[in-house]
């Protein structure tokens, strides 16, 4: 069995994108964040019909809206753990293994190429290699999924860099992990990777 981990904010004013926050206020740039969950957990949606896959939600801290989400979305609902986004990350992979996952994944609420069909192909190709990562466009990633917990790949990891995705993958060949890279995806982190989202979103509509 696969299973998935859709880590998500918590929906608290002034607390999601921040970057978003100068061109959006505090209300948008939360409008902003909701929007991008909910997109998210709509393509999971899409891909949970037609594979075999368990997927959960797993926020920052309690949330009604989060709570809401959960129910909507008909998934579980979960509540990061760790220090950091490494040891957050960790600990939800190493969860879902312990709970019978084959295969665990993580991945991003912000990353909106990880649509239906990309993530199609990470379920299809995820357990031919130790870890299946998405990459991103700004140095890091949006999706990782491995078959067995690999702490190595989150300590000390110096997240929100532009050397993650380089040096994730160095200490995976180091410890002689297989590795399957997908295509380089983005995140919405800047204005104008907000608007690039309205592009697509309209454009899927409009389809």
């Amino acid at each position: 069995m696969l299973s998935l981990a859709l880590f998500a904010k918590a929906p608290i004013l002034g607390r999601t994108k921040t970057r978003l926050q100068g061109a959006l206020g505090s209300e948008g740039a939360l409008a902003a964040h909701c929007e991008l969950v909910e997109y998210a957990l709509t393509q999971l949606s899409l891909v949970r019909r037609k594979s075999r896959i368990r997927v959960e939600l797993w926020a920052s801290a309690e949330h009604p809206l989060a709570e809401q989400w959960a129910q909507a979305f008909e998934m579980p609902l979960r509540i990061q753990f760790g220090d950091d986004l490494g040891a957050r990350m960790h600990h939800a992979l190493q969860d879902q293994l312990s709970r019978g996952a084959e295969y665990a994944l993580v991945m991003g609420c912000d990353c909106p190429p990880l649509d239906e069909n990309y993530l199609s192909w990470v379920m299809e190709h995820a357990g031919t290699r130790d870890v299946i990562i998405a990459p991103a466009e700004d140095g890091g990633y949006g999706l990782i999924g491995m078959a067995a917990a690999q702490p190595t790949l989150f300590n000390d990891m110096p997240w929100g860099s532009s050397t993650v995705m380089a040096e994730t993958l160095h200490r995976a060949h180091e410890i002689g992990l297989r590795v399957l890279v997908g295509e380089r995806i983005w995140d919405v982190d800047r204005p104008a990777d907000w608007l690039r989202f309205q592009r697509l979103r309209d454009a899927s509509q409009g389809s």
